[in-house]
């Protein structure tokens, strides 16, 4: 047996009965008894049986497996993201294959979801709020043979699961925090032009210093690239204006490390001279941030990461045809070192 791949058919041998008898025990399925089944468990236990995966696929159109695509496995903000998925897919059935599109490429993405959806998996999470995302997800969503998540992304035409942030809202409660601080002069450097999230965040930033009537000054809105490193240039050209802010909102954290790290090397001390303030709570920050601890909007990665898997779960167990999930999520403020209150 060592030199070939062991089969059902040594496996009925063994236990001296039938291979549709094997597959009924493997299956936990009904019409085999204790003792035919208990003989049955000792014969692949001995042989070290393992049940062909593939084949069985065929045969019940499921693979017990779900695909997950994201921007870049290598990016430690997908930290409590992956784990949430890892730590309920271990509770369940369901294996989980990672797909990762380096820097978000829209063409390896498809690529990705048009492979898994071609009987490879039953489900895809897909992670990301790429504008340029929407034709893959339209591609998939016609695609009625597999349940689709979609987290990040709120695409208005396509009708699919949804799990979402309320990245608006959270900004808001970020330029608030500031102001409660007593921060008037407030500055926003925005994150990747092409992600729905940067929009978001945007429009949260104007809305509250509206509502506040907060003034925003010439220069105060800075467009980063989609390299977050760009934080650091435009931290600077904040800090070159003749009104500088005492406080700068960026859309995320990693684009906040930066722009520390452009403060402290003006000379500036963070958060005295200047509070600085991110996006994401993200666990490990880029390229050796060694700066104080970033006050930050905390959006529950680890909890929707498990609430996807759970949700894939249960709709793939209940055959019933159901409408579309859609879920947003809160976020709150997370207080750390970078941001003080205003006394000049």
């Amino acid at each position: 047996m060592e030199s070939r791949r062991v089969s059902i058919k040594d496996v009925a041998r063994r236990a001296n009965v039938s291979t549709a008898t094997v597959s009924r025990v493997v299956n936990n399925k009904d019409g085999v008894t204790q003792q035919i089944s208990e003989k049955v468990q000792e014969a692949i236990k001995e042989l070290g049986y393992s049940p062909n995966t593939a084949a069985r696929s065929l045969v019940r159109r499921r693979t017990n497996a779900i695909g997950i695509v994201v921007n870049n496995l290598h990016d430690p903000f997908f930290y409590d993201l992956i784990k949430g998925f890892e730590t309920v897919a271990q509770q369940t059935s369901y294996s989980v294959v990672f797909c990762s599109a380096l820097g978000g490429d829209v063409k390896s993405k498809e690529n990705y979801v048009k492979y898994l959806s071609n009987g490879v998996v039953d489900a895809v999470i897909l992670y990301g709020s790429y504008r340029s995302d929407e034709s893959m997800i339209k591609y998939i969503q016609d695609n009625e043979q597999i349940e689709f998540v979609m987290i990040e992304n709120d695409v208005s035409s396509l009708q699919c699961n949804k799990l979402l942030i309320d990245n608006f809202g959270g900004a808001k409660n970020a330029v608030n925090y500031l102001k409660e601080k007593k921060h008037r002069k407030i500055a926003h450097i925005c994150g990747n032009p092409n992600k729905k999230v940067t929009i978001e965040r945007f429009n949260g930033y104007i809305q509250a210093m509206q509502e506040a009537d907060l003034e925003v000054k010439d220069g105060y809105i800075q467009y980063s690239s989609a390299d977050y490193r760009s934080g650091y240039d435009r931290m600077n050209a904040l800090l070159d204006l003749e009104e500088r802010p005492t406080a700068v909102f960026c859309s995320d954290d990693a684009i906040a490390s930066y722009a520390v790290r452009a403060a402290l090397d003006r000379g500036l001390r963070v958060p005295e001279d200047i509070s600085i303030m991110g996006f994401d709570n993200q666990r490990i920050l880029p390229d050796r941030y060694r700066g104080p601890e970033i006050t930050t909007v905390e959006q529950p990665l680890y909890t929707i990461g498990m609430d996807s898997i759970r949700l894939v779960s249960e709709r793939l167990s209940n055959t019933d045809t159901k409408a579309p999930v859609r879920k947003t999520y809160e976020t709150k403020i997370i207080e750390r070192e970078t941001v003080c209150e205003y006394h000049g």
